[in-house]
C-alpha cells in the first residue's frame, strides 16, 4: 500500500511539472517569444530567407557573404575580417548584449556553424596537447549551448541559422543534422522549440524553396507550437504571424 501510495504521489508530481513546463512554453508563445534554428544546404538561401524577417530585425552575422541581404530593410552587423578565435568569441559577445539592450524584437545568427568552428579553434588554443581534446569540445559546447541560452533569455524572436551534416542514425539510416562539431549536432535540437528545414526543389522547371516544420526519418524538424503546416513558404514574418496567431496560410 505503501509503495502504491509513493507510485501515485510520483506521478502527480510529473504530471504537475510537466503542465508547469507545457504552460511556460504556451506562454512563451504567446508573449511572441520564438527560439528557432534553420537548417539548410550552403547555397539553399538561408541568409536571403533572414531577409524575410520584419522590419524591427537585426542580423548579427559571423559570415563573410552578405549580398543578398545588401539594400535590405534589415539592418545587420558583421563580424570583421582577421579576428582571432578569442577576439571572434568576444566580439559576438559583446554583440549579443549590445543586441539584447536594442528594441528589436527579432534576433538572428548567422551561423552557428561558423561559430562552431571558431569555438574548436579557441579550445585548441586553451588545450594544445593531444590528450586535452575531450575539454576541446567541452568548452565548445559550453560556450555554443550558453550563447543559446543568453539569446533564449532575452525575450526576443531568435533565429539561428546552420549547414546540413549527413550522419547516420543509431540503425544506420541517413539524417541531416546540424553542421557543428563533435556530438553536439544530435543534441542542438533539445535547445530550440522550433527547427526548419529549407528545403530547395524542381516544380515545373522553376527551382522552389519551402520550410520543412515536421520531422521526418532524415531530420529534426519540429514545431512545438503545434500551429505551423508541415510545409511552410520561405516567409519568417508570415511563420511568426502564424505563432502568435495572427495569421493563417493563403
Amino acid at each position: 500500500m505503501k509503495l502504491r501510495r509513493k507510485l501515485l504521489l510520483g506521478r502527480r508530481r510529473y504530471e504537475r511539472q510537466t503542465f508547469q513546463t507545457r504552460n511556460k512554453k504556451l506562454q512563451r508563445y504567446k508573449k511572441g517569444s520564438i527560439t528557432a534554428l534553420i537548417v539548410g544546404d550552403s547555397g539553399a538561401g538561408k541568409t536571403k530567407l533572414l531577409g524575410t524577417l520584419p522590419p524591427d530585425s537585426l542580423i548579427i552575422s559571423l559570415e563573410k557573404g552578405l549580398l543578398s541581404l545588401k539594400g535590405g530593410d534589415i539592418p545587420y552587423i558583421q563580424i570583421p575580417e582577421g579576428l582571432d578565435p578569442k577576439a571572434k568569441l568576444d566580439w559576438l559577445k559583446s554583440s549579443m548584449m549590445w543586441a539584447s539592450q536594442q528594441p528589436y524584437k527579432n534576433i538572428a545568427i548567422d551561423s552557428i556553424t561558423e561559430m562552431s568552428e571558431f569555438l574548436v579553434d579557441f579550445g585548441k588554443i586553451l588545450y594544445p596537447a593531444d590528450n586535452q581534446i575531450f575539454k576541446v569540445y567541452g568548452q565548445h559546447k559550453e560556450q555554443l549551448t550558453s550563447s543559446i541560452k543568453y539569446c533564449r533569455d532575452m525575450n526576443k524572436n531568435i533565429f539561428f541559422t546552420s549547414l546540413v551534416k549527413v550522419d547516420k542514425d543509431e540503425i544506420g539510416r541517413k539524417v541531416n543534422l546540424p553542421a557543428v562539431a563533435g556530438s553536439l549536432s544530435e543534441e542542438l535540437p533539445k535547445y530550440f522549440d522550433f527547427v526548419f528545414y529549407l528545403e530547395v526543389f524542381e516544380k515545373d522547371g522553376e527551382k522552389k524553396r519551402a520550410i520543412l516544420t515536421d520531422k521526418k526519418p532524415d531530420n529534426k524538424a519540429k514545431d512545438r507550437s503545434g500551429k505551423l503546416d508541415e510545409w511552410e513558404k520561405p516567409d519568417l514574418s508570415n511563420i511568426i504571424n502564424k505563432v502568435n496567431g495572427e495569421l493563417t496560410n493563403v
